[in-house]
């Protein structure tokens, strides 16, 4: 993360903002996830065996401790019934923010 951050840095403030709004996305995504699981009774370990990513990786990132690739969210996300949903986002003064999360897949 350090090196991100050091290139981050080195590439302008608006390379630094860019960092510190995936950081808060995956938080959020870690946090959803970890609501979700708890929601359906479902332990760390569980998850575990239905998704094949280790019990410890799952815990690092529901505390946000790592920020791991999107495949491995996707698994997780799948592995609780939900889906990534990505939308475009048009440029220019009028651009909204939005916000990528996990939603109940089917909905």
């Amino acid at each position: 993360m350090k090196g991100l951050q050091a290139r981050a840095k080195a590439g302008g403030a608006e390379h630094v903002r860019t960092l510190r709004a995936l950081r808060s996305h995956y938080r959020r995504m870690g946090q959803e996830l970890a609501e979700e699981r708890k929601k359906l009774g479902m332990s760390q370990e569980r998850l575990a065996k239905t998704t094949g990513i280790d019990q410890a990786e799952i815990s690092r990132i529901e505390r946000d401790i790592v920020d791991p690739r999107l495949g491995t969210y996707v698994k997780l996300l799948e592995g609780v019934g939900l889906g990534l949903r990505v939308e475009r986002v048009h440029k220019g003064a009028s651009a909204r923010p939005r916000q990528v999360s996990g939603r109940r897949v089917g909905r």
